[in-house]
């Protein structure tokens, strides 16, 4: 189920209320810690899941940064119900009389080589790194539900004012959401979105994150607004980009050499190859910065490594020193790093693209969601293409 890959890099969410307890958690949050259901934690003090010094941590350094920005974000060790602590990374915003939503990601264990990453249109966007202007929580009708005093602000009203009312009629000032809306893809396909609009002639980064229950229903969303300035995020213009240019594309030999070509602007130096499915597995039909011959190489459907494992679990992985896994590039050993994702649509998977570099750990987060925008976009290009063609 799609909503599984959505906690890829957020593996738990968190509102809490003025008094520091739980409001709102999603399933995956209670699952962290230890806990059978969310309604085991609501109505309960933060500190369940954080140690006693940590919750004063918070005190001393959290809550004061709340009052000038809005926004922290640390490493703190979580408390699981039955006493084993957990390393996580914990960003937190602030939303109206002092309600804080936490976003929780696991580190993993020091040693642990393969970190698989969801796709990127199922994740809280690694790229959003300053303060949102606006946090907010809204509901599956678009009424937001609650806003935070500096989103409030920009808008020109209170938060009594706002709290209750369609975002896209305060907000747009429109009858329905805007084109593009990442609000209405959260809301209609249960999957997070990442996007960039222009109002009143500023630019703004949006997103907007599922807020499922127990059963897997939504039940609102999280979503962020941030100025851009005239300065549109560079991964935003390369996707644009690479969108524009590939819908002028209608055949896979044509798709596929400017897929390549593409990433490789973005990773330039880096080894690339390209394996197609086959009944048997995967195929090198293409390569970019390899002196010896890849393309024909065939890989088994009952082999391992990095790349069939991405073909089978329709997930990319990222190795950042291949040295220390057990997918050791024996055969290229200059090769320090490694990051593969899977050409697919929702419908059908088309084969894997594999890129290797020399340095380890070289693949930042925001050119990984890159790579896995640009591989998903061809996927649903390629499913169009084969569609039409069977009609």
């Amino acid at each position: 189920m799609e909503t599984k890959n959505i906690k890829a890099r957020v593996d738990g969410i968190a509102v809490l209320d003025s008094q520091r307890r739980f409001e709102y958690l999603d399933q995956s949050f209670a699952s962290l810690y230890g806990y059978q259901a969310s309604s085991d934690l609501i109505g309960k003090p933060w500190a369940e899941t954080f140690a006693l010094p940590q919750v004063e941590r918070f005190e001393e350094e959290l809550l004061p940064a709340m009052e000038d920005q809005q926004k922290w974000t640390g490493v703190i060790s979580g408390l699981k119900r039955d006493g084993v602590k957990l390393a996580q990374q914990i960003s937190v915003f602030q939303l109206q009389k002092d309600k804080l939503v936490f976003l929780v990601k696991n580190i993993a264990p020091k040693g642990r080589s393969v970190f698989k990453v969801g796709r990127p249109e199922y994740n809280w966007p690694e790229a959003i790194e300053s303060t949102p202007d606006i946090v907010a929580i809204i509901s599956p009708d678009y009424e937001i539900e609650k806003i935070n005093s500096t989103g409030a602000k920009k808008l020109g009203m209170t938060a009594s004012e706002i709290e209750g009312e369609k975002c896209y009629e305060v907000v747009h000032r429109l009858a329905s959401p805007i084109q593009g809306c990442p609000c209405k893809q959260a809301i209609e396909a249960c999957e997070a979105g990442i996007g960039e609009v222009a109002e009143d002639g500023t630019n703004y980064v949006v997103t907007a994150f599922p807020l499922v229950d127990e059963t897997e229903e939504l039940t609102a969303f999280l979503h962020t607004v941030t100025g851009a300035g005239k300065n549109i995020p560079s991964e935003l213009k390369a996707c644009e980009f690479f969108i524009r240019e590939l819908a002028k594309l209608k055949d896979k030999d044509d798709i596929y050499p400017f897929l390549l070509h593409s990433i490789r602007e973005v990773l330039e130096p880096a080894k690339i190859t390209l394996y197609e499915q086959n009944p048997e597995g995967l195929e090198c039909s293409l390569q970019r910065g390899y002196r010896r011959k890849m393309v024909g190489e065939k890989l088994y459907r009952s082999g391992t490594g990095a790349r069939v494992e991405a073909l089978k679990n329709d997930r990319s992985i990222y190795i950042p020193d291949v040295e220390t896994s057990e997918n050791f590039i024996r055969y290229d050993p200059e090769v320090k790093c490694e990051f593969v994702a899977p050409i697919s649509s929702s419908e059908r998977r088309f084969g894997v693209l594999d890129i290797r570099k020399l340095e380890s750990d070289s693949i930042t987060p925001s050119e990984r969601n890159l790579i896995e925008i640009m591989a998903s976009e061809v996927g649903k290009v390629l499913e169009d293409l084969s569609r039409s063609q069977s009609d």
